[in-house]
């Protein structure tokens, strides 16, 4: 019997020449804001940067950039185990922290090893994960150091998705098809919610699928009335209900996303008008979506289609894809389509665009796409047949 092999074999999504580009953009916008340097501590930015990514970000972890310098990173010293695995940055560019040591005294040695701690910082302020405490802490521990806000630097990065990118997103769309196919295949009268889920992730997993974002959210009858309900072992699914699927792959932490409306039996006639409503709503944002026009003038174009028909549209009409870890699998806490936004849609953007018809004592139905901004238009990143689709 041969031996088994215990080397690290790395599991880089991108190639060390993109990752270096993303830190030499960053680095640039680092210098250009009048900083010596810049902490993050976003995962989805930690990912964008060094490619570390691990389900363990509810211990801090940091990544220190000083342009000029090679980037330093900061993780607790179990999961930097596998930083050969899931990062380019090399063991000389780590410090660790024990489960009984103080993070900020390692991020401070980070900031005194790139001669930081007395130079001007950014620091990420919109993220969920560097508390006030943390904050105080370092202050305390750095004195001399005066820290700059620096939010959504890397986002402003991150909202143009480079070729690879793309292609990841591309098969985590494949993967929400997988899913959804799976649905309507082993659908049955009487199941429960929670048996059909677990059709739709044994297929997505058994494709590749990694851990996503947010649950997938399976809905039928009257579990329509509370928006995001996650699957439920106790109710059955029965003739004449709708079951609402949003689904959404994860490839390398990217994702793309997919909802559509299945109706038990025939449907009625007020179901094909309301689903008829969705589907005008997500043509609208489509039709509206090219390089140069606002995202506020796209989600205006939804709420014409919507108005006219007597839909009250409580949400943006879409929301950027790309990296994800928990809360979120989309992007759009920095870029969505809402009323008033004045971004300027630019190609390379991806947009999940979720268009839901809720009228008060009716099925809910509901229709989406992911799609990507081009040069002339948009393409569709997700093929998979729309209007209700008939089940049991």
């Amino acid at each position: 019997m041969s031996a088994v092999s215990m080397d690290f074999l790395p599991e880089l999504a991108f190639t060390e020449s993109e990752f270096s580009s993303r830190l030499t953009a960053l680095c640039s916008l680092v210098e250009q804001r009048g900083m010596d340097g810049l902490v993050i501590h976003v995962p989805e930015n930690i990912t964008y940067i060094s490619g570390w990514h691990t389900p363990g970000y509810y211990y801090p972890q940091f990544v220190v950039v000083r342009p000029g310098r090679d980037p330093v990173i900061v993780l607790r010293g179990l999961e930097a185990l596998g930083l050969p695995v899931r990062s380019w940055l090399k063991a000389d560019q780590l410090i660790t922290f024990a489960d009984t040591e103080s993070p900020m005294a390692k991020l401070k040695e980070a900031l005194e090893r790139l001669g930081l701690s007395a130079g001007t910082v950014g620091f990420e302020t919109h993220g969920w994960y560097f508390t006030l405490d943390m904050y105080r802490k370092l202050n305390d521990l750095c004195p001399q150091l005066k820290t700059k806000d620096a939010g959504w630097m890397v986002e402003a990065l991150r909202k143009l998705k480079s070729p690879a990118e793309i292609s990841n997103i591309r098969e985590a769309c494949r993967l929400a098809e997988v899913g959804m196919q799976a649905a309507i295949d082993n659908f049955a009268v009487g199941m429960t919610e929670a048996q059909l889920a677990g059709f739709i992730h044994k297929a997505m997993i058994d494709e590749g699928c990694e851990y996503v974002g947010l649950p997938h959210f399976v809905m039928s009858g009257h579990r329509q009335l509370a928006p995001h309900s996650v699957w439920s072992k106790h109710k059955t699914i029965v003739e004449g209900e709708n079951v609402f699927l949003e689904l959404a792959g994860t490839i390398n932490r990217y994702a793309g996303a997919l909802f559509r409306t299945l109706v038990v039996g025939e449907p009625s006639q007020r179901n094909l008008q309301n689903m008829a409503v969705a589907e005008a709503m997500l043509e609208a944002s489509i039709t509206a979506i090219r390089p140069g026009v606002t995202a506020g003038a796209v989600n205006q174009a939804v709420g014409v289609v919507a108005e006219k028909n007597g839909v009250l549209v409580r949400k943006r009409c879409g929301y950027s894809m790309g990296l994800n870890f928990a809360p979120d699998w989309g992007e759009g806490f920095f870029l969505e389509l809402a009323d008033g936004d004045p971004t300027v849609l630019e190609p390379g953007m991806v947009f999940h665009l979720p268009e839901t018809v809720r009228r008060p004592k009716e099925p809910l139905v509901a229709v989406s796409e992911t799609i990507l901004v081009t040069e002339t238009g948009c393409e569709q990143l997700t093929h998979f047949q729309r209007g209700l689709i008939r089940v049991g």
